[in-house]
């Protein structure tokens, strides 16, 4: 399981990463309603994506290593993540933007998210001579 949850962070960063730089080059065609919530985000918003991809990616070497931490780095990323969330929400029109497959996907992502968060959790609790 480790692995596949290493696995899944490596691929989600590079997603990330790989479609902001495709969004950037203007790449990948927007309709009106995503470029302008494209177009509006700013320094603020990369950087917190930054350190959410960050902290997810720290949490999976973490767990793959087998260190306790690898739940706090989660825990706070999700948290982060719910938080710019409600604020892209309320002051940049992320619905529009994203539309109905887009939020479809964060709730998958937010439930994968869950899942972890819960799993690394019951490592620390149920196996403590295992994760140092």
């Amino acid at each position: 399981m480790v692995w596949t949850i290493c696995i899944f962070y490596l691929f989600s960063a590079g997603w990330t990463l790989l479609s902001y730089l495709l969004i950037y080059l203007r790449l990948i065609p927007l309709n009106e309603v995503q470029d302008a919530y494209f177009r509006s985000l700013t320094t603020f918003n990369y950087v917190s994506t930054t350190v959410i991809a960050a902290s997810n990616l720290v949490g999976a070497i973490l767990l793959f290593r087998l260190k306790k931490e690898a739940f706090q780095f989660f825990v706070a990323a999700f948290v982060i993540s719910l938080a710019m969330t409600g604020y892209e929400i309320v002051a940049k029109n992320w619905i529009g933007a994203i539309g109905g497959p887009g939020l479809v996907g964060t709730v998958f992502g937010w439930g994968t998210s869950v899942a972890i968060i819960i799993y690394s959790k019951r490592l620390t609790t149920s196996q403590p001579n295992e994760l140092k």
